[in-house]
């Protein structure tokens, strides 16, 4: 086939896939993504491409609390000079990077309350320069913000922290390391009300007597900083029956409490379903008509979300 024609065929693909969806603007794939399996099956996935960074450099910055480093997130957020940032509690970052139990428990004695990461990048030109006047100028805003940049913590630099967060999980999951089971609670908030939430589950977990020396804190900032993936764990030992009864009385209640405090499930798996659904009865509505419409026998994955 000629090049021209090729072309042509091509030009006319890119129009029909731009315009596709009419003047409504309806996304179907948007209606089977997060469905659960509810609206129908797709045999397709979107991946992500970049180019392998030539200079890396990870930088850290403890605290005691998580004023001073959500203020800071801020800032980066606002220019964007980052590529990787996240804040994680000592119980966290402690099972991340030891091996054991032993070794977990060892490092929680040296880690401060909270640490930040932050992951600069350098890719083709002057990859190096790049790196060091990223750093210069995040150092600029650290003292702007009273706060200090460290190239290590006890036990780890900077640089090792990064390699354990952007690695693939061990043959042991890291959430698994310290006692074997762990529970997860996870939300979409904004930024500057993660605090209230960490203040509200330690609440709760010093009520349901469950240690806050093993409860982990996971802050992630999405869509450049518009939102906050908020994350506790709560790990667990299987095979104590007392401990895996109060773990999941420990769920029950504090997902229950942080959704009143307006944490928003959007992965709404087992009772969070019914939080989700129960607090939204127009959304409710119009899913079960479009249910009705894309599966109309409800053979997709029934009883799943509002279903």
């Amino acid at each position: 086939i000629p090049i021209e024609e090729l072309m042509e065929k091509r030009k006319k693909t890119q129009e029909t896939a731009l315009y596709q969806y009419g003047p409504g603007q309806f996304n179907y794939y948007k209606l089977v993504s997060g469905a659960q399996g509810t609206m129908g099956i797709i045999t397709w996935a979107s991946l992500r491409c970049e180019v392998l960074p030539k200079a890396q450099k990870f930088l850290l910055v403890q605290s005691e609390g998580l004023d001073n480093l959500i203020g800071f997130a801020y800032k980066l957020l606002r220019i964007r000079f980052h590529d990787e940032l996240l804040i994680l509690n000592r119980n966290s970052l402690a099972a991340i990077l030891g091996q054991d139990a032993a070794q977990i428990a060892s490092l929680k004695n040296d880690l401060p309350a909270y640490t930040l990461v932050v992951g600069l990048t350098g890719r083709d030109i002057l990859a190096e320069e790049r790196v060091e006047f990223l750093e210069k100028d995040i150092s600029d805003i650290a003292q702007q913000c009273s706060v200090q940049l460290e190239s290590a913590v006890s036990g780890a630099t900077a640089d090792q922290i990064g390699e354990a967060v952007l690695d693939p999980s061990a043959e042991i999951p890291w959430k698994l390391r310290s006692k074997g089971g762990c529970q997860e609670i996870f939300f979409m908030t904004t930024l500057n009300k993660a605090q209230e939430f960490v203040a509200t589950m330690n609440s709760l977990a010093e009520a349901s007597d469950y240690s806050l020396s093993d409860l982990g804190v996971y802050i992630q900032p999405t869509h450049v900083g518009t939102s906050c993936h908020v994350e506790f764990s709560l790990p667990y030992d299987p095979n104590d029956d007392g401990e895996v009864a109060r773990v999941q009385e420990l769920f029950t209640a504090a997902s229950e409490k942080l959704s009143d405090q307006g944490a928003f499930y959007t992965r709404p798996y087992g009772i969070w379903a019914d939080m989700a659904y129960g607090r939204n009865a127009e959304h409710t509505r119009v899913s079960k008509e479009l249910k009705g419409i894309f599966d109309p026998n409800n053979v997709l994955n029934p009883g799943k979300l509002c279903f």
